[in-house]
C-alpha cells in the first residue's frame, strides 16, 4: 500500500478531481464510491475495482475485503482523513472511498419492464433518487438518453445509496430511435410522465404488461418529441395551484402503482 501525506500527490490525482471528472466518466468509464455504505457495496460486487483511497482505520477494518478484490497493491492509498479531505475537496462523512471501473452498458433487448427512461435529468441527485427508488420497487432497468447526467456521477453514485451497480444501465445516443425500437421490435408501450391537457390520471391507469416509463427534465419535463410518439401520457393529481412536483418524488408515487411491485 501507499501512504499520501501531500495532497498534490499525483498518484491520487483521479480522487483529487472528483468534483470536475466527466471525462473520467465518459473516456476512462470510472465512477467513484464513497462512504462506507456505498464503497462497501462495490467491494461485495463483481465489479472491478481500480484502487482504494481510505484512512489506516478503515483500511484495517476491511482489509480482507479489500484484499479480496486483488487491486495492485500501490493502488491502495492510505492517507490521514484531514488530508483525504484536502485531496478531495470536500468535507467526507466516512474514511474510505474506490475508484471503480464502470459496467458495460446493457443492451436494450435484455431489460426487464419496466424500463425507466431519464430524459434530459440534469441533476445528479436526482437521478441517483429515481435509481435509489427503483430498486427499492424491484425496478432494475434504466435508459439515460443523450442529455441526461451519468447514473455513474459521484454524487448520483452517493445518492443511489450504491444502488446503480446492481442496475442494468444503458446510455442512448438516440432515445427517440431507442424508444421506437423499445416499441416495435420488443413490444413495449411508451408512457410519459407528463401533465397534459390529455394526460390521464395515475389512479384511474391500468399498467400494460410491458412499458417504458419516462421521466422528463427538471424544468420541462418530457420533450415532446416523446410526447409524440408516447402510447400513454400519465399524471399525479395534485393541487392546482403547485404546477408540479419534484421528479424523483413524483417517479416514487409512479412506482409504487407499477403493476409487478411485490408488497
Amino acid at each position: 500500500m501507499i501512504e499520501i501525506t501531500d495532497i498534490d500527490d499525483p498518484r491520487i490525482s483521479q480522487y483529487r478531481s472528483l468534483r470536475c471528472t466527466p471525462a473520467s466518466h465518459t473516456e476512462d468509464k470510472l465512477f467513484i464510491a464513497e462512504g462506507e455504505k456505498v464503497t462497501l457495496k462495490v467491494l461485495k460486487s463483481g465489479l472491478i475495482i481500480e484502487s482504494v483511497f481510505a484512512t489506516p482505520e478503515f483500511f484495517q477494518e476491511y482489509e480482507q475485503l479489500i484484499q479480496k478484490k486483488k487491486i495492485v497493491e500501490n493502488r491502495i492509498f492510505i492517507s490521514d482523513k484531514k488530508i483525504m479531505e484536502q485531496i478531495v475537496g470536500f468535507k467526507i462523512h466516512a474514511g474510505i472511498m474506490a475508484m471503480c471501473r464502470q459496467p458495460v452498458d446493457v443492451p436494450v433487448e435484455k431489460m426487464n419492464s419496466p424500463v425507466i427512461v431519464l430524459n434530459g435529468l440534469t441533476d445528479s441527485e436526482n437521478v441517483g433518487s429515481i435509481i435509489r427508488n427503483a430498486a427499492a420497487f424491484g425496478i432494475d432497468s434504466i435508459i439515460a438518453d443523450e442529455n441526461s447526467s451519468s447514473p455513474y456521477l459521484r454524487r448520483s453514485v452517493r445518492v443511489s445509496m450504491g444502488n446503480v451497480i446492481d442496475m442494468k444501465i444503458h446510455h442512448s445516443e438516440n432515445i427517440i430511435k431507442t424508444l421506437q425500437d423499445l416499441k416495435v421490435n420488443s413490444g413495449y408501450n411508451i408512457i410519459s410522465a407528463e401533465i397534459t391537457d390529455d394526460s390521464k390520471p395515475i389512479n384511474n391507469f391500468i399498467f400494460p404488461e410491458k412499458y417504458c416509463l419516462v421521466f422528463g427534465n427538471e424544468a420541462h419535463g418530457v420533450s415532446k418529441e416523446i410526447l409524440e410518439i408516447s402510447d400513454n401520457i400519465v399524471h399525479i393529481p395534485i393541487n392546482p395551484e403547485v404546477s408540479s412536483i419534484n421528479v424523483a418524488a413524483s417517479s416514487a408515487v409512479f412506482m409504487y402503482h407499477h403493476k409487478n411491485f411485490i408488497r
